[in-house]
């Protein structure tokens, strides 16, 4: 794990929330444009590299995580099933984005309606493409937080004897 302390693990976070932000403005640019399709394609493409940075920056790409040892695997494991993040420490494919591009798939399909009504539709279109590619992003940032906190908190305190309660 190349994240060392807590005070590292923030900056990384904050470089990754501006990384999200960038992102979501080019989103939104997109999304503006007229013909939802295009926009809704830019929003697969703008994940499917967007993720994986954010997972590299945390030290959570697959192969990474293959570097580390069996211990340290397992608390990833562990903490990735327990706060059900599907992105972490794997290969992201169009299939996993599209999935979770469904799960806000209102926000979707009214941002592609909403991008054939003139100027207005626009408007509300580059909106919600800017808050759907935030809210997936941060979302994704805070569980690999959480992920390398918690890798953090492990590595920190000494382990108990084994029968001791």
């Amino acid at each position: 794990m190349h994240i060392k302390d807590q005070q590292q693990l923030a900056r990384v976070r904050a470089e990754c929330r501006r990384l999200v932000t960038k992102r979501s403005l080019f989103s939104a640019a997109t999304g503006a444009l007229p013909g939802g399709i295009a926009g809704a394609a830019s929003d697969i493409v703008n994940l499917r590299s967007l993720l994986p940075a954010v997972n590299k920056k945390f030290g959570l790409d697959p192969t990474q995580v293959d570097e580390l040892d069996e211990q340290m695997k397992e608390q990833v494991a562990v903490t990735v099933a327990r706060i059900g993040s599907g992105f972490i420490g794997k290969l992201i494919t169009e299939g996993m984005i599209a999935t979770v591009l469904k799960q806000v798939g209102v926000r979707l399909a009214t941002k592609t309606a909403a991008s054939y009504v003139p100027v207005i539709g626009s408007g509300v279109a580059a909106g919600l493409s800017f808050g759907m590619m935030k809210l997936i992003g941060n979302k994704h940032v805070e569980d690999c937080y959480d992920v390398v906190g918690e890798m953090l908190a492990a590595q920190a305190s000494p382990t108990a004897p084994s029968g001791a309660a």
